[in-house]
């Protein structure tokens, strides 16, 4: 049944491989019967399950690929030149060779590894065939003979897993524009899409996951027993079950609930995350195929890390949502660079970024980036007039690099000929500048300007006392 749920739709041409795509092998002498990785050395075969879906990652070379286990993420490894010899899975990627042989029927193919003298799959080829123990062994591989060695691809679309090194926004099932996000209260909140709404899901053992919310860095709390409870938020981490339950609710829709319930199948008597109408997630009946409200779309993106000093420049290729970290535009004076937050970055603009992690989404952007003074690098080395984002001393500004200095494309730099050393930032909740207008005591600390020279007094602007950023 979830083979069937995922299998992409068949037409009458034949099946041409495409790079990075998911495929199921079958034998092609009993189609019920898949290739899979269970995690023992030896390649298995067997029934239906997650570990039968395989990646052919092109390799470069016509017709070969590296076979990688989605479930595993181990190889295909080398077949031997000998026949009745087991293939085995490993961590490195070997390629293989892999072809269409038609004689043996539709989407039919023949595997081998390059290693060999015959890819061809005519007399003298060795490579995949079904042994007796329903594992994967080497033997003779002639296309219209030894039918046992040729196997049937079909595309298919995995279910989603939990990834641990991913991140992800969840969307309600029956509204796929309300996401779950974190706005600082006590209750989990859902609302509009923004840097708010990522979530990470951490391995809490036993398969089971924390549920951190990428912004503020807190956890989902438990699930109440009881119906029509607010779900909170908090530091401590609480481990979650989180089941994908495609087959009823559709593509990538997942129920959650706390691993301290009885009932985490999502059948009848599981009570989990439901949407209330206020906006706050609840607890409620989540039974797969009824109460659609209690299960969530899942979108998996790829993190980017922000540096441990916590602020990062970035360049917009296209109109895109950060999600995660706050981005602001940088507004340059004289001495120093003032953060305006923007909702989203236009396509060909750049911006600092606040947080730790984040990922990016396609939106059409609207923000006002007049004003704007960071550049987007395309690879530049540094003339001189240059300010790139660095952490000195554990001050976060524009520092001035030296004529020479390679500027990566995709990140961002400010111009000057002022001839100051750096320029920080004011501003609100992202300068680090820790008090405005302060009373100093006299010898309380040394004074200088953002150029590095010892003042006698506090002076207008940005100030640097102690070795921290002061306005006044």
């Amino acid at each position: 049944m979830l083979f069937a749920a995922f299998c992409a739709a068949q037409t009458m041409f034949a099946l041409t491989i495409e790079d990075g795509k998911y495929y199921t092998i079958a034998n092609r002498n009993d189609v019920n019967l898949f290739v899979k990785d269970t995690g023992v050395d030896v390649i298995q075969m067997g029934g239906f399950d997650d570990a039968c879906y395989w990646q052919f990652i092109a390799t470069g070379n016509e017709g070969c690929y590296y076979l990688k286990n989605k479930k595993t993420g181990r190889y295909a490894q080398q077949c031997s030149t000998a026949t009745e010899v087991n293939v085995t899975m490993g961590d490195a990627p070997v390629e293989y060779r892999v072809k269409e042989c038609t004689v043996e029927g539709t989407d039919m193919f023949g595997f081998t590894t390059t290693n060999q003298s015959n890819t061809e799959f005519t007399s003298g080829c060795v490579g995949w065939n079904w042994k007796n123990d329903n594992t994967v062994q080497t033997f003779a591989a002639a296309a219209g003979t030894n039918h046992r060695s040729f196997w049937k691809l079909t595309l298919v679309t995995p279910p989603m897993t939990i990834n641990t090194s991913k991140v992800y926004t969840m969307s309600n099932r029956n509204d796929s524009n309300v996401y779950i996000k974190d706005n600082g209260g006590d209750e989990l909140a859902m609302g509009d899409l923004d840097n708010a709404s990522l979530w990470q899901f951490e391995d809490a053992g036993n398969g089971q996951f924390y549920v951190k919310n990428v912004k503020t860095g807190r956890y989902a709390q438990a699930c109440a027993v009881a119906t029509e409870v607010a779900v909170t938020m908090g530091d401590a981490p609480v481990a979650y079950v989180v089941v994908n339950c495609s087959d009823q609710e559709g593509l990538d829709c997942f129920g959650l609930t706390s691993a301290d319930h009885d009932n985490t199948a999502f059948t009848d008597g599981c009570v989990g995350w439901n949407w209330r109408a206020d906006n706050i997630v609840q607890t409620f009946a989540a039974k797969a195929g009824t109460n659609h409200r209690s299960f969530w779309k899942f979108t998996e993106l790829e993190p980017q890390a922000i540096t441990t000093a916590g602020y990062a420049t970035y360049c917009a290729t296209e109109d895109v949502l950060v999600l995660g970290a706050q981005a602001y535009k940088g507004i340059v004076n004289s001495s120093y660079v003032h953060l305006d937050k923007v909702n989203d970055v236009p396509a060909g603009s750049a911006v600092v970024l606040k947080g730790s992690l984040f990922a990016t989404i396609s939106k059409t952007a609207t923000s006002d980036m007049s004003g704007n003074g960071l550049i987007p690098s395309t690879g530049i080395v540094a003339d001189g007039s240059q300010y790139v984002l660095a952490s000195v001393n554990d001050v976060v500004g524009f520092y001035k690099t030296a004529a020479g200095t390679p500027i990566p494309a995709g990140k961002a730099y400010i111009t000057s000929g002022a001839g100051i050393k750096a320029f920080y930032f004011d501003g609100d909740e992202a300068t680090g500048i820790d008090s405005l207008t302060p009373t100093l005591s006299e010898g309380e600390g040394a004074i200088y300007n953002v150029a590095g020279q010892r003042l006698q007094k506090m002076q207008k602007g940005i100030n640097i006392v102690g070795g921290k950023k002061v306005l006044y």
